[in-house]
């Protein structure tokens, strides 16, 4: 028979080992990690650097149109026309003049001709083309910097958001967790004062209700806590099973900020801002673009030929360097049309960056709105929470003496539940509040 002593030290040491394990299953996650997380793993973030990658093509692009273009070309032909047959056999340095007498001149024997062409393209002159191209593209480049520092700015703000909201779900659990407990001391108060006949029973059945209230409530509050990690490590891009332990560093601090000069810094640091304003200053570099389709465009061009009849044949070698002079007289009103539509992209770029001018006014107030309008409940709701427990304690004092109805302390302490709530709800909501101000001016981080 196992001895008494020795089963309750291997309970204990299970037990001890048991809730080591699940605290050291936890992951240490504090929120500069989290970021890190989130920035690592977002396909959002990923999608739009791709996106930054691609527009830096556009500036390269237009560069290489400086750049000689050199084509090679294979032309295999066989013909009996009577002037090409007399080149051909030329330009394959085989011409025999008894082939010429023998033959009829008029109809002569078909012949095979493969050329083998080498072509060297220099543009001179493109009519600024190549030039606005240049600039459009670095600005293109640079929208997409801008774009990206967006989308990062976009992530961190989310990540943090989800890890307040994390954060309040978790003190919300401890603060029932409290209630309970009180509540429940108050429930064995009373059932001692109702086996002395102190109290009524319908005074210790109320009691009761409230009891099992609080604890509905504590079940919801765990509830949400789990929904909020869930999407929290959604927001992060982790799975869904890993467990994290949140570092709490956050507290009220009473801030003050002018909303004129939050107004000003968004216009200076919203970085989607700038990328619309670069995206504006691109269009205007394109209406230039199109334009060049009016001036003459100039390229040097050199050809080095080989005639053979055979395929990649070197036989008969010749070269032709010529300069071209290229105007458009018309085009069926291509170029003017393209010219049309740059201008019209260009306006509606224009009158975009206006309209983001003015929500970003309108996003800046709204948020600078609610900080103040979270920072003042909060206020006010800490003192309603430091006279709720006042008077709670008060209430319990004379309810252990006796001269307190019992219905009095349940209203006290839904009283201080309800502050306590108030005042754990108006704190993150002040917190979230200054860090949707940062993400409204752009210098989240």
């Amino acid at each position: 028979m196992i001895n008494k002593k020795v089963l309750i030290m291997f309970l204990a040491t299970l037990f001890i080992f048991t809730a080591y394990a699940d605290n050291s299953s936890a992951e240490k996650l504090p929120l500069t990690k989290a970021i890190q997380i989130a920035l690592e793993n977002s396909p959002y973030l990923k999608a739009v650097e791709h996106e930054k990658n691609a527009s830096k093509t556009f500036e390269k692009e237009a560069k290489s149109y400086r750049l000689p273009q050199v084509n090679l070309n294979e032309i295999v032909m066989r013909t009996n026309n009577p002037m090409e047959t007399f080149a051909l056999s030329l330009s394959q340095e085989n011409f025999n003049m008894m082939d010429l007498m023998v033959n009829d001149p008029n109809h002569p024997s078909p012949i095979n001709d493969c050329i083998t062409q080498l072509q060297v393209v220099q543009p001179l002159y493109m009519g600024g083309k190549i030039t606005h191209g240049i600039k459009a593209g670095k600005k293109m480049a640079e929208a997409g910097e801008k774009k990206y520092e967006r989308a990062k700015q976009e992530v961190i703000f989310n990540t943090k958001t989800a890890y307040l909201n994390v954060l309040l779900a978790q003190k919300y659990v401890q603060l029932m967790n409290e209630v309970v407990k009180t509540v429940k001391a108050h429930v064995d108060r009373a059932q001692a004062f109702y086996d002395t006949g102190f109290i009524m029973e319908a005074d210790l059945l109320q009691a009761k209700v409230f009891l099992a209230d609080v604890k509905q409530k504590k079940i919801t509050a765990e509830n949400n806590l789990k929904l909020a990690k869930a999407y929290f490590n959604n927001v992060i891009g982790v799975d869904q099973n890993r467990n994290f332990e949140f570092v709490n560093n956050f507290k009220f601090e009473d801030k003050d900020y002018n909303l004129d000069k939050l107004l000003e810094e968004a216009l200076q640091s919203r970085p989607d801002y700038k990328e619309l304003g670069l995206k504006v200053e691109a269009a205007k570099h394109n209406i230039s673009m199109e334009k060049s389709e009016y001036k003459p465009k100039v390229f040097l061009i050199g050809e080095l030929n080989y005639h053979d009849n055979q395929f990649l044949g070197t036989n008969g070698d010749s070269f032709k360097i010529m300069a071209v002079a290229k105007f458009n007289v018309f085009n069926g009103f291509k170029t003017k049309n393209r010219v049309l539509r740059a201008k019209e992209q260009y306006k509606s770029y224009s009158k975009y960056l206006k309209q983001m001018k003015e929500g970003i006014y309108l996003q800046v107030k709204q948020a600078y709105f609610k900080f103040i309008e979270a920072k003042k409940r909060y206020q006010v709701a800490e003192l309603a929470e430091k006279q709720a427990k006042e008077n709670l304690d008060i209430r319990e004092e004379r309810y252990k003496k006796g001269v307190e109805k019992t219905t009095d302390l349940l209203d006290a302490d839904t009283q201080y539940l309800q502050a306590a709530t108030q005042k754990l709800q108006a704190l993150f909501d002040y917190l979230k509040a200054e860090e949707n101000l940062k993400f409204m001016i752009g210098k989240i981080n």
